[in-house]
């Protein structure tokens, strides 16, 4: 499953091997959005330009509660050449007042069709407002992109130029915990057969986060002097391989994966959860996202075992790997060491298929979980009288434009590129970062060229005021062209500086200058692809902290 699955033409020579590849950023980019999206619009304590060391303060009144919405929405499409086709999508939304709400999202086909890969993103603008009694209506604007289909062929006709748009309103009903209602809506991908005028469903579920401001970052806050979670949540990363059972597509080998998933508890031991599972090797860029519920049992103090049971959206091209309509189903066992209150090492085994493709597999991973907030204890209350600590975190969100790009020998246009780039503060200056850039126009003829980076930086103010900060930072990453490794640029280098003038405690000026160069002609026995470009880019950055363990 991807994001924007259209792809660069073939360069010249390549041929059917080079076309054979069709996959991308779908998950990946899902991710990163929603991960991007915590705390977006989480309100701050009062402005401040300056940064404050690192330190410990044992005061609640530094914590803020933001409020939003999980809006999940099923959309049946008839495409305008006669077929059937289906999205599922899913939205954070982060409340700006009363009536008002913004968030991001991701959507996928489901159950109609035949073009199990197709994958999007989107922003979302959404207005709410009671009627009478629980009787409300609501209606917004999504902007986005999104691109897949059955075959390289139909790739370009299901896509278009993979720019996605949807206009609804409608009608809902709320109970104590959630709401559901009716929209109408206008679902369009630019030059697309999705284009089309249809009723969804929709259901609601509200949800809270605690966060600071970003002066507060470093801050060390006791459990007791604020609502601290009641429940265990944790992220987890992990490796391993998928085994297909029969399979039917072009694609017969076994792939590499890497996994994340983000687990919340709203019981002791019973949870939600939303996972990734990405394609490392084998078939780079196969990818999958599913969410679901799950139960953990004890074993002794240190050891548990978790099953779980995931419903999404996934697979690469369908004549590559047939998810058929979309719809994945993944049971998943496993076992778990604690060896702290923070990490546990974790192996795991599932079996992933799909009802409505012939696509089966067996799945066995070996990784890490991490735990943001933790509540052990013997009888399964919460923990009292820990501390947590308040992480900073900047979303930067610019625009990039690059220059000419030399790839493979050839020289392509530039392109206007949008990135997300989150920045984990390690320290007072160091931080970790991780940023995806989706380009907003087409390479080589097709739409859906997208990056990933992750790395590291470091940051230093320029002024005695603190307005002014600069930046330098080493990331490697990927990109989405080819699987033939023959024709395939490998990983890239991408080091950058900037600055950033900071116009209150939460919002600053961002610009980045930077240069993306492939490493893997460099290397012995590696790929002799070359890729190349440089890019400027200008955008804002919105600053919080995040409380953790």
């Amino acid at each position: 499953m991807r994001f924007l699955k259209a792809q660069p033409a073939a360069p010249r020579g390549l041929g059917k091997p080079w076309q054979k590849r069709m996959s991308g950023w779908g998950r990946a980019s899902a991710a990163i959005l929603l991960a991007a999206g915590l705390g977006s619009l989480a309100p701050g304590s009062p402005a401040s330009a300056q940064t404050t060391s690192f330190g410990s303060l044992g005061d609640g009144s530094l914590v803020r509660e933001s409020r939003g919405i999980h809006m999940l929405e099923y959309s049946p499409i008839r495409l305008t050449n006669g077929g059937e086709f289906d999205l599922l999508a899913i939205h954070q939304l982060y409340r700006l007042n009363d009536w008002l709400s913004f968030g991001v999202g991701a959507f996928a086909p489901m159950l109609r069709g035949n073009a199990g890969g197709f994958f999007g993103a989107s922003a979302r603008l959404h207005a709410q407002r009671r009627i009478s009694g629980n009787w409300f209506v609501n209606g917004g604007l999504s902007f986005g992109a999104g691109a897949g289909g059955a075959s390289i062929a139909n790739i370009g006709t299901l896509s278009g130029d993979g720019v996605y748009t949807r206009a609804y309103a409608g009608i809902g009903y709320a109970f104590r915990n959630f709401s559901v209602g009716l929209n109408y809506s206008r679902v369009a991908i630019a030059n697309s057969p999705i284009n089309d005028s249809t009723f969804s469903i929709f259901v609601q579920r509200p949800f809270s986060l605690r966060t600071g401001a970003y002066s507060s970052a470093g801050t060390i806050i006791n459990a007791n002097d604020f609502n601290a979670p009641a429940y265990d949540t944790m992220i987890s990363v992990s490796a391993g391989n998928m085994v297909q059972i029969n399979p039917t597509g072009s694609y017969r080998g076994d792939i590499g994966l890497l996994t994340t998933q983000f687990t919340s508890f709203f019981r002791p031991n019973v949870y939600s959860f939303f996972g990734i599972n990405m394609g490392a090797s084998g078939l780079s860029w196969y990818n999958q996202a599913q969410g679901g519920v799950g139960f953990r049992y004890a074993l002794s103090p240190n050891v548990n075992v978790y099953s779980q049971l995931g419903i999404g959206s996934g697979g690469w091209v369908t004549d590559t790997i047939n998810t058929g309509s979309g719809i994945v189903i993944y049971p998943r066992v496993a076992l778990e060491y604690r060896l702290s209150d923070r990490l546990g090492a974790q192996l795991s085994a599932g079996y992933l298929y799909a009802p409505r493709g012939t696509s089966r597999n067996w799945t066995v991973e070996l990784g890490m979980n991490y735990y943001l907030a933790n509540a052990r204890s013997q009888d399964g209350d919460s923990t009292v009288g820990d501390a947590y600590t308040m992480r900073g975190i900047s979303l930067n969100v610019f625009g990039r434009r690059t220059s000419d790009i030399f790839y493979n020998g050839r020289t392509s246009a530039p392109l206007s590129m949008i990135a997300v780039q989150a920045d984990y503060a390690l320290n007072d200056n160091w931080y970790a970062a991780g940023q995806l850039a989706v380009a907003a126009n087409r390479f080589r003829g097709f739409a859906g060229y997208a990056e990933a980076f992750l790395g590291v930086g470091y940051r230093r103010n320029l002024t005695s005021s603190g307005r002014f900060q600069g930046y330098a930072q080493l990331m490697l990453g990927v990109n989405d062209l080819g699987v033939d490794p023959a024709h395939e640029n490998g990983p890239m280098l991408y080091p950058s500086i900037g600055v950033n003038y900071n116009i209150n405690d939460r919002l600053s000026l961002y610009g980045q200058l930077g240069v993306t160069r492939s490493i893997n002609q460099y290397l012995s026995n590696g790929p002799t692809v070359d890729f190349e470009n440089y890019s400027i880019g200008l955008g804002m950055t919105y600053r919080f902290s995040l409380l953790t363990r």
